[in-house]
């Protein structure tokens, strides 16, 4: 007749196959005779086990039976990759629309939602936080001295609401930047001869110059002394096109760094080599695009096509430096 398998036996051999682990010790052990004769344990005079026999725990069996189960699951009943992020972004939009359409005009507010959803969809969280952090402080240093600024005439109009063509002026480079991360080759680590690595620090280094470029406007017109305009070195009025201070130069540092730092936490750069490429190609931009105000922008370029261009000017100088 079989002989009796005991739980205890049954347990440690259920453990094995389900976690993929077993050991030799698990099997069934034998035990020396007085007579020098090796045999099975089974055999053996049965008697009380001072040993407690613990069984698998939930830890154990859930990831392993989730491992075996999730396989099973068509992949045509799964969500494609990019719709759960934008799902998430779409929720965070929905429970914070009230606070961001105060720094956002209606169309603005859904070209915004947009880029928030390529940005999460195909660069991941990490660049969608790069461009709220980008996005929360360009607010919060647009609104110092509001009311000083509106009275000279040199605030941002509309309150510093931003509308699509804020948006684009701002982002577009960064997004193409994200979106040839993304779709760098599997085997290469390119996209367009360009590796993942160095598209992440374009990324970065175009958001960096934005916010200097924001940084150095608006605390050089609210807290500027004296300005010059950048080629001629003139004293001339704040808020005019190509102006530079002392006070608005030392915020465009900051404002590149504090970026940079961001994206230096969250792992999209990955060294205080990529920190510093980035901060200074922002700073660089940045006074690109002063010159470019002082110059060639009056009469055909907008503030918005200076912006794009700045933004292009920064990341391509980061590819450069790199």
């Amino acid at each position: 007749s079989s002989a009796f398998i005991p739980p205890y036996r049954v347990l440690p051999v259920l453990k094995c196959q389900i976690t993929a682990s077993c050991k030799p010790a698990l099997m069934a052990p034998q035990i020396l005779t007085q007579k020098g004769t090796v045999r099975a344990q089974n055999d053996a005079p049965r008697q009380p086990s001072s040993l407690a026999v613990v069984p698998p725990s939930l830890s154990t069996l859930i990831p392993a039976a989730a491992a075996t189960l999730i396989p099973a699951i068509p992949s045509s009943l799964l969500p494609p990759k990019p719709l759960i992020p934008s799902l998430i972004n779409s929720l965070l939009f929905a429970l914070s629309t009230n606070k961001i359409s105060n720094h956002l005009t209606p169309s603005g507010l859904v070209h915004a939602f947009i880029l928030a959803s390529g940005l999460s969809s195909f660069g991941g969280w990490t660049h969608w936080s790069t461009a709220v952090c980008y996005f929360t402080l360009g607010v919060s240093v647009t609104k110092f001295r509001m009311s000083e600024k509106t009275a000279k005439g040199i605030a941002e109009g509309r309150g510093g609401r931003r509308g699509p063509e804020n948006v684009w002026g701002s982002a577009a480079v960064a997004l193409v930047c994200s979106l040839c991360s993304a779709f760098a080759d599997a085997t290469t680590g390119e996209c367009f001869r360009v590796s993942k690595k160095l598209w992440e620090l374009a990324f970065v280094s175009a958001f960096a110059t934005k916010l200097a470029d924001t940084f150095a406007s608006e605390i050089g017109k609210g807290f500027g002394k004296t300005t010059f305009l950048i080629t001629t070195l003139k004293r001339v009025d704040p808020g005019t096109e190509g102006a530079v201070s002392a006070e608005g130069t030392a915020a465009a540092v900051v404002g590149g760094a504090l970026l940079a730092a961001f994206a230096l936490a969250l792992g999209v750069i990955n060294s205080k080599r990529a920190f510093m490429i980035a901060t200074v190609a922002a700073f660089f931009a940045t006074n690109v695009e002063s010159v470019i105000g002082a110059t060639i922008q009056k009469g055909w370029m907008t503030n918005e096509v200076v912006n794009f261009v700045n933004t292009l000017v920064g990341a391509v100088t980061a590819i450069g430096l790199a």
